[in-house]
């Protein structure tokens, strides 16, 4: 009996553990480079390498589900209406909003913002992301950085720079059928025009 239930004991602590992994890779995490730290993207963004921006916005000084109006969120398609929700694997993580399209709910947006993360931090390490590329959206630096294919994933992640040390970060996700089809990085970066002229100054 004793051997029995400790091999019952071990196999549940093993799909735990497995379904820890499995969760953590379907949430895609903060997707901060490796071997980053708030600390460090804050002191490594002081310096020759900072990036260029011209007119700064404080995107923590609004709430996470202002950050995409109702009006720019129908033009995606998806509901007036985002809603907001924590982290259910890393407690650390900011809290996303998501909007989603009503008649397919696995179509969405997702908005969160970091404080203390350098857009430098995704340029200066761009081999760890299968798919990579600097990006420009409305006169802001911002990176387009996945670790897998963005279309045969049918979902996409684009970090856009408001401050040195602040990220507005959106991932967009298409529906079963338009995965493979349909590119869903321009649907974030399509977010991302729609939304950033209208968040807060930076003071």
């Amino acid at each position: 009996m004793g051997s029995s239930s400790g091999v019952r004991r071990g196999a549940a602590a093993v799909s735990g553990l497995v379904l820890s992994v499995v969760l953590a890779a379907c949430s895609g995490g903060s997707g901060a480079p490796s071997g980053t730290s708030q600390s460090a993207d804050a002191s490594g963004s002081q310096g020759s390498s900072e990036v260029d921006i011209a007119n700064p916005k404080d995107a923590a000084a609004t709430d996470v589900c202002s950050l995409l109006s109702a009006r720019a969120a129908t033009e995606l398609g998806l509901s007036p209406e985002g809603e907001r929700k924590s982290s259910l694997i890393d407690e650390s993580d900011p809290d996303s909003c998501y909007w989603q399209d009503p008649g397919d709910r696995a179509t969405k947006s997702r908005f969160r913002v970091f404080e203390g993360r350098s857009i430098q931090s995704y340029y200066e390490n761009p081999g760890e992301f299968q798919d990579f590329k600097k990006l420009t959206i409305s006169g802001y630096p911002a990176a387009r950085a996945n670790k897998g294919d963005p279309v045969s994933a049918g979902s996409c992640n684009v970090y856009l720079a408001t401050q040195q040390n602040q990220l507005v970060a959106t991932s967009a996700h298409v529906s079963v059928e338009d995965t493979g089809k349909v590119d869903p990085c321009a649907k974030a970066k399509k977010a991302l025009k729609l939304s950033v002229s209208s968040w807060p100054a930076a003071e």
